[in-house]
């Protein structure tokens, strides 16, 4: 499972690269602002695909959270049920 959502996140990643993300510069005559540029783009690409993968972990960390502390309060039940 993760590396389906790693590898969907990348190609979301990939997806938006296509967009400036505000980045001017990219057609420039200048060669060098130009290189700038799209090396500015491809990190701000990068580092949205990460965030995105950041917070998809983030979401199934508070899912698991939720099943392990439903997971301990069902034991306790149990546990409480039995010694009756």
């Amino acid at each position: 499972m993760r590396l389906t959502s790693l590898a969907t996140t990348l190609l979301l990643g990939l997806a938006l690269g296509s967009c400036s993300h505000g980045i001017s510069g990219v057609n420039s005559s200048d060669p060098y602002v130009a290189e700038q540029a799209r090396k500015a783009q491809d990190l701000q690409t990068q580092y949205d695909a990460q965030q995105k993968t950041v917070d998809t972990e983030k979401d199934r960390l508070k899912a698991l959270k939720l099943q392990l502390d439903g997971a301990k309060q069902n034991l306790k039940g149990r546990k409480l049920a039995t010694n009756r």
